[in-house]
């Protein structure tokens, strides 16, 4: 059964590979977008792409370990830094992934994935209310 559902995946993943160079291409121009859920899915699928992070499911509450991925971060698992180790718009992530497995990880982003709303008060969901560090 395990096998199977492998499969599946793969074959999804042999169907994505045609089209990915258009999904990349429209999440950066999404970055843009006026909507801020837009520019939201958007940063998702950035990190998604760029980190290979799953992109994770809510859970209902005392269901499992407190694991996360892309889609589920709070705030408590990033930091946002706009200059670190001689790098420009840097994004911090510290949190348990699959397996409880902890991924901790300081990674350079494009500016318009670090400041994704000149109005942070609108920021939402793993943003809302977060402080970039300078």
């Amino acid at each position: 059964m395990q096998g199977e559902k492998d499969w599946e995946k793969y074959e999804v993943a042999r169907k994505l590979k045609s089209c990915v160079d258009s999904i990349r291409n429209e999440y950066l121009q999404d970055l843009k977008s006026k909507q801020m859920v837009t520019r939201q899915r958007a940063v998702a699928l950035y990190f998604i792409d760029k980190l290979a992070l799953r992109a994770g499911n809510e859970k209902e509450e005392g269901e499992t370990a407190d694991t996360v991925g892309c889609c589920s971060l709070r705030v408590e698992h990033i930091i946002l830094h706009e200059q670190l180790d001689a790098n420009e718009c840097v994004v911090e992530f510290d949190f348990l992934g699959k397996d409880s497995i902890r991924y901790y990880n300081k990674v350079p982003v494009i500016k318009k994935v670090l400041h994704p709303s000149k109005d942070r008060s609108t920021w939402t969901g793993s943003f809302h209310d977060h402080k970039i560090r300078k």
